[in-house]
């Protein structure tokens, strides 16, 4: 033990010594600070100030150092006074004798590119979501304040050493790459740190504490901290029920594992009955809050991470924590009753009915305070958070740790012992962020379920503003030609959103989708509606030379001639390969995009195109959802590509038209780092699954929005690193859906229950194979698909089906009797098709699905 402290100290001391080197180039003996929120029209951007060279604060000065950028180092003398707020230091921060520092960065986000180092100070504070470079070294300070940090979100990249500080030493809610070395304070408390190297604790006056939660130790934990790192996903200790939930409102906000908790209610709430939307609801306490509530000093916005708890009375509840993604840009907090995944209807929704203490947040804002006159231009909508690197970092990742840890100290005060299992379970933007669980805070949740993951949202979106591109393009040049696009507005300032239709009408659409299933439906042994054999698919269907039957009469799918009601002209059929391609520069080449690309152990960031299944020309699929009707733009504008302007070009452009992005000339323009994409692109999932933890994944295998290939890309690669897919499948499972659009919708199984099966493979060891899904009543029908099918007759009844759904890379077969109707085989028994029973999933010999 002691020759690890002298090392760690002789390493830090060598470390730091080179912070005191030459200072000059500015003094600051008050406030320095840049750019106040411009209040100006859109396209803004807010940048900060920048100071090149270093920054000096004389003995006994006070320095505020807010909105700049610093290209070099930052001293403070002898008893001097420095505070940092939303400040970019590339260098070093050093504070001597006598100094004080605080870095506050609960407004805005701080990096340190260098070490930060205390000496003989009075305090030194680092709190909220500050970044550090390299070491961070606090050791003789004589001051009674806090000394040490304080989080959320505090990174380390180093070691952190707090030394002999009369006044104790912190270390709260952070994560530490290296050692953590607490030695000889006055007092101290280490909570809920996340630690690379060993955690030491030594020779600090009394017990050391962790007052708001064990750690987590990569290395040892020794002296008085041993003990004090954990594998489970529980934060809170046995304690006395606070008993009526109106108490939970007396909480000490000193008790709160996250600073600037607030409870705003808590309210006991009687037994509801089931209505058409909800289910039987059954007594419970409803408490809501924020943490961080604040005005952002970028654009004058309010930000909040709010949250929702609602739990079951004692007698009611199963033990277990259930988190509930978002989707979308989130912006609100959505009723904790515990949604389940796909479509299920709410009275199958495995949430508070089913005995959970269920939580939710917003993404950290609420898109009702986006739209007020004081915040920026005035003009405030759902994409503002973008604007500001709080709101991005919150809902990137910040909200959902914040609100994970104040909702399970919540369930531990309310109960008296925290649950004993946690599960999250979300999709699309839900997806995501259980993707961002798993990768950076994999010690929260047992269970993950991750559906329709947004993982890269940037790639997301090339893609989405690359296929509208594609029909524009189709549109301006249909002959004979179309009228003029005509648009409707979006929400200001962003701009116009285009009219596609018809430059392909349902009729066309309906075209594409015989010819598609007539190619590929029975390659699966029976002609069913929905195509289980999608490598055949691929190697098979080629729509420039498909054909398909229409009332004895064989047609070519693309015009030989002129257009008519039988044929696509090459233009359409051009855009559709596009689409399913994906993103192509001019000289033939994928597009990758630069967010995806920058976490550690990255994922493939090139774009994915949207490959053919049984639902491509249906009412959910690619044109419908691309070019929309006569009056409402495809879903896929307003649904997604809003986002793109703020969030993924750099600087923001909230005016700019997506459609009009050129993958040969635009890529420049991409966000390098947004955290949207940064957090949930990592393949390196290793602490989640040395922690015994599980996750599904799930895709709809018809989802334009966020292409299902993206996911499966993403499984094969994480696989590769851990023994194949059947190394993977010891600690996780991929169901994509056929049919499936985006987490629900099409002529699909799409109401199925995943967190069962998780809970079943954490708590009792039973790994998830095939699950039976069910649809809605008409889901199968013709109008869904918009055709009449290959046998003339519609062989899609019944409308209302069960199927298993197989884990990757097995595939669904119909083991039922069929019939050769024209050649082609069909159910004997149409009914048949409705069971579950008559499916089994096989191993395909091809290459599986959509590689």
């Amino acid at each position: 033990m002691k020759t690890f402290a002298f090392a760690l100290v002789l390493a830090l001391a060598a470390c730091f010594g080179a912070v005191t080197g030459a200072w000059a180039d500015t003094k600051c003996t008050g406030t320095i600070s840049g750019n106040s929120p411009p209040n100006g029209p859109f396209p803004y951007s807010t940048p900060l100030m920048t100071i090149t060279g270093n920054v000096t604060v004389p003995n006994g000065a006070s320095c505020t150092l807010s909105s700049v950028n610093v290209t070099g180092n930052v001293q403070a003398g002898n008893g001097s006074s420095l505070t940092l707020s939303y400040v970019n230091i590339s260098g070093n921060v050093q504070v001597q004798s006598g100094g004080t520092l605080l870095a506050n960065a609960y407004e805005e986000p701080m990096t340190i590119g260098g070490n930060v180092q205390a000496s003989n100070c009075s305090t030194a504070l680092l709190e909220g979501n500050v970044t550090v470079g390299g070491n961070v070294q606090i050791q003789g300070c004589s001051g009674t304040g806090p000394t040490g940090f304080q989080g959320p979100d505090i990174v380390i990249k180093g070691n952190f050493l707090c030394q002999s500080n009369s006044g104790g030493c912190e270390a709260w809610l952070g994560t530490v790459s290296g050692n953590v070395q607490v030695q000889s304070n006055g007092v101290a408390d280490v909570s809920l740190v996340t630690v690379g190297g060993n955690l030491q604790c030594q020779a600090n006056a009394g017990t050391v504490t962790h007052n708001h939660g064990p750690s987590w130790v990569t290395g040892n934990t020794q002296g008085q901290c041993a003990g004090f790192s954990t594998t489970t996903t529980q934060i809170g200790t046995t304690v006395a029920p606070v008993g009526a939930c109106a108490n939970l409102m007396s909480l000490p906000g000193s008790g709160f594992p996250v600073p600037n908790s607030v409870i705003v209610s808590a309210v006991d709430t009687p037994a509801a009955a089931a209505t058409a939307t909800t289910p039987a609801l059954p007594e419970r306490c409803i408490v809501s809050g924020h943490i961080d509530d604040h005005i952002s000093p970028v654009d004058n916005c309010e930000y909040q991470d709010g949250f929702q708890v609602q739990m079951p009375i004692a007698a009611s509840w199963n033990g277990r924590f259930f988190m509930q993604g978002g989707g979308g840009t989130e912006g609100s907090v959505p009723t904790a009753v515990g949604t389940n995944a796909g479509g299920a209807p709410a009275s199958t929704d495995f949430g508070i009915a089913n005995g959970y203490a269920v939580a939710t947040q917003d993404g950290g804002h609420e898109n009702s305070e986006q739209k007020v006159a004081s915040c920026d231009s005035g003009y405030g909508n759902a994409n503002e958070l973008y604007l500001d690197p709080w709101g991005t970092n919150g809902h990137g990742y910040q909200s959902i740790e914040a609100a994970t840890l104040v909702a399970k100290y919540v369930i531990n005060e309310y109960y008296g012992t925290g649950p004993a299992h946690s599960y999250w379970l979300g999709c699309s933007d839900g997806g995501r962020d259980g993707m961002v669980m798993s990768q950076n805070f994999p010690q929260y949740y047992d269970g993950i379920v991750a559906g329709d993951p947004t993982y890269d949202l940037e790639s997301v979106e090339v893609f989405g503003a690359w296929g509208i591109g594609q029909f524009v393009n189709l549109y301006q040049t249909t002959t004979p030609p179309l009228p003029p696009v005509t648009t409707v507005p979006g929400p200001a300032p962003e701009a116009a959103e285009p009219l596609l239709y018809p430059a392909m009408p349902a009729a066309d659409q309906a075209l594409f989708e015989t010819a598609l299933l007539q190619a590929c439906d029975a390659l699966d042994g029976v002609a069913d509606g929905v195509i289980d054999n999608l490598p055949a698919c691929q190697a098979t269907f080629n729509p420039v030379t498909a054909t398909y039957t229409s009332g004895g009469t064989t047609y070519p799918l693309q015009c030989t001639g002129a257009k008519n009601a039988t044929c696509l002209t090459s233009a359409q059929i051009q855009a559709v390969l596009a689409f399913e391609q994906g993103p192509r520069t001019t000289s033939g080449q994928p597009v990758k995009v630069p967010a995806g690309g920058v976490a550690p152990d990255h994922a493939d960031n090139t774009v994915p195109g949207s490959p053919y299944d049984g639902a491509y020309m249906t009412t959910i699929g690619v044109t419908a959802s691309t070019e929309g009707t006569a009056t409402t733009p495809g879903v896929l504008y307003p649904a997604g590509e809003t986002q793109f302007a703020y969030g993924f070009l750099t600087p923001p452009m909230p005016t700019f038209s997506p459609p009009t992005f050129n993958v040969n000339t635009d890529l420049g323009l991409l966000n390098p780092t947004t955290p949207i994409s940064v957090y949930s692109t990592s393949l390196d999932i290793n602490k989640f699954i040395s922690y015994g933890h599980k996750i599904i994944w799930y895709h709809g295998l018809s989802d334009v929005a966020v292409p299902a290939v993206g996911t499966i890309n993403y499984y094969d690669q994480m696989a590769a690193q851990h023994g194949g897919l059947a190394g993977a499948q010891s600690f996780s499972r991929l169901y994509p859906i056929p049919n499936m659009g985006h987490c629900s919708g099409g002529p699909a199984t799409d109401q199925i229950d995943l967190l069962t099966p998780v809970v079943n493979w954490v708590e009792h060891g039973t790994a998830p194979g095939p699950i039976t899904a069910s649809s809605t009543a008409t889901a199968f029908s013709a109008a869904t698909y918009q055709v009449g099918f290959v046998t003339g007759a519609p062989d899609n009844a019944p409308t209302q089906r069960t199927r298993p759904v197989c884990p990757y890379p097995q595939e669904a077969r119909f083991i039922g009797s069929t019939t050769l109707v024209g050649g082609v085989p069909v159910a004997t028994n149409p009914a048949d098709l409705a069971n579950a029973s008559n499916y089994t999933c096989i191993t395909p010999s091809a290459p599986p699905y959509l590689q």
